[in-house]
Order: structure tokens, then sequence, then C-alpha cells
């Protein structure tokens, strides 16, 4: 029966580190908007410069790339946003993807998410990323340009 435990806890440890290492991998970045217009602001804010108007009350360009851990599947409000918690560096991050979004379907948990876009407060007062450019393991899209 020892052995049973010991080999159960060394296999819970295994999976565990092999879990953090997975979730501690990822990107999380932000710049903000009065940069964007320099020469100096790195080249992943490229969609928040291409779409300024989608953001003219966004202070901030946000990078978020990690793995989905959790979808969600009905609206609550009724607005067609659909959002993901994507882990990245150990962190959970709100991705909202809006229902104009051309996305023909939604990563599954597990996938790797790279999302570029504005800084938006969500109604459960958390900042979300609103992506102008979301990258998944078989789809490139780039949100609708606005404001011109």
């Amino acid at each position: 029966m020892r052995r049973l435990l010991l080999g159960v806890l060394a296999a819970l440890l295994v999976v565990a580190v092999l879990a953090a290492l997975v979730l501690s991998r990822g990107t999380f970045d932000t710049y903000p908007r009065a940069g964007l217009a320099g020469a100096g602001a790195p080249a992943w804010t490229a969609p928040c410069r291409a779409d300024p108007g989608a953001g003219r009350d966004r202070a901030m360009c946000r990078r978020v790339a990690g793995r989905v851990v959790w979808i969600q599947k009905r609206d609550p409000d009724g607005d067609g946003d659909r959002h993901l918690i994507v882990v990245a560096r150990l962190r959970p991050r709100i991705v909202k993807v809006p229902r104009d979004f051309p996305l023909r379907r939604l990563p599954g948990r597990g996938s790797w998410v790279d999302a570029t876009g504005w800084v938006v407060i969500g109604a459960s007062g958390h900042s979300e990323v609103e992506p102008r450019l979301l990258r998944t393991s078989g789809e490139v899209a780039r949100a609708p340009i606005r404001g011109r």
C-alpha cells in the first residue's frame, strides 16, 4: 500500500511539473498607445498601429500568447462576444473575441493562441484583450478595420 501511495504521489508530482512547464510558457506584453506613432514601437504592435480607429478610447496595445484553458460557450449578456481564458506565464488572461471577428471557429482547450489588440475593461471589471490579430494553430484572423 505504501509503494502504491508513493507511486501515485510521484505521478502527481510529474504531472504538476509538466503542467507548470507548459503553462509557464507564453508571452504577455503591453505597450502604450502614445508610443505607437514613434519608430521605436515593437514589431508585435503592428496590428494596433494598422487599425488606430478601433482604439480611439483605448490607451494600451497588448499581446497575449499561451494555452487556452477555458472557453465561454454561452453568451450570458447577449452581445455575441466570446471569451477565452489563455494562460501565459502562469497567469490567466482574458481574450474577448467580438461577434464580428472573422474567426471560423474558436480554438479548443489546450490550443496555442497568440492575440494582439487593444486592452478593454470587461463587464467583470477585468482587463481583456480585444484582438486585432488572432493566431491559432490552424488559422490567422484579422479584425475588420473600423473608424476610417
